[in-house]
């Protein structure tokens, strides 16, 4: 299910902002070399102050794993768990480093086995995508480079003159919809991908036992659409909870999907083409119109 060495679970607005990207010149040299360097040093760091999970250390998440690798045709990663209470995961793969997920303890603590599972499955899916790469040199333009040093720095405020803020920025957000995909395609229901959502929504402060209503969470993301407020999530570099949960609804009836798990169709559902779908998502994700977009474009060269 592989479409030019991507899968065909990725969202569109992923596959075409990347183009535009390895379109600029020296983008992804540049990229690779930060990445290389930096992903090395995480990885040691991770290493020392996180537990490697394994058949023998926490087996239950290592089945997990294991198994949302086997669902999505690749490797399986290496896994660990570091001491934050925040809920949170990433991912790092480069061609220099085995390719590895870190889990926040609060995460594994708050998330249900199935929420978690989807958990992991977002994170193979950056992994099957070869999003490390922009997804760290995303992280370090638009945080100014901070972890990067002075070096580094330096090259990043080139790539900023040339207006890739946003642009790094709107990509970021259409990559986590592509994850949010893949965790679907893992996981034991679409409802646990929904619920996860929720919780990262929320904190988890309830645990493993709060219940969400989806029906109330879908009129919140009316009222956030309507709102000119959408406009601060342009520099956000994922999508706002609710956007994403909308996203993960409209995948869950694509025929797509059914290609991955077609236990997932439920008898009377209408199923929407790959196109269908990808025009609804659009929709949902998109902070800007397409006649604001093509003026931000010319305005700052990217055609």
């Amino acid at each position: 299910m592989l479409q030019n060495r991507l899968p065909d679970y990725a969202f569109g607005m992923d596959m075409e902002l990347r183009k535009r990207l390895d379109a600029i010149p020296k983008f992804y040299s540049l990229a690779q070399t930060i990445c290389g360097t930096y992903a090395n040093r995480m990885m040691h760091e991770i290493n020392m102050t996180g537990v490697a999970v394994g058949p023998n250390q926490f087996p239950e998440i290592y089945a997990i794993g294991r198994d949302c690798a086997r669902r999505l045709g690749i490797g399986v990663p290496n896994i660990y768990i570091i001491s934050d209470p925040t809920l949170n995961a990433a991912t790092m793969a480069t061609d220099d480093i085995e390719p590895f997920i870190y889990l926040h303890s609060g995460i594994v603590e708050r998330m249900t086995q199935g929420e978690l599972r989807t958990v992991i499955g977002h994170e193979c899916g950056h992994i099957q995508n070869k999003h490390t790469v922009y997804n760290l040199m995303a992280q370090l333009v638009i945080s100014g480079a901070q972890a990067g040093g002075n070096i580094i720095t330096g090259k990043v405020n080139a790539l900023l003159s040339t207006g890739m803020l946003l642009a790094l920025s709107r990509w970021e957000r259409a990559a986590e919809v592509t994850c949010d995909r893949a965790s679907v395609i893992c996981a034991d229901n679409v409802e646990d991908a929904i619920s996860a959502q929720a919780k990262l929504m929320q904190g988890g402060m309830l645990g493993k036992d709060w219940k969400m209503d989806l029906d109330s969470l879908m009129r919140q993301f009316e009222q956030q659409k309507a709102s000119t407020a959408r406009l601060n999530e342009l520099l956000f570099t994922h999508p706002s909870g609710l956007r994403r949960i909308a996203a993960i609804k409209i995948f869950s009836k694509c025929e797509t999907l059914f290609g991955w798990r077609p236990e997932f169709r439920k008898p009377g559902m209408r199923v929407l083409s790959r196109d269908e779908a990808e025009q609804q998502c659009n929709e949902v994700v998109s902070l800007l119109s397409e006649r604001d977009l093509h003026k931000g474009k010319r305005k700052n060269g990217m055609q």
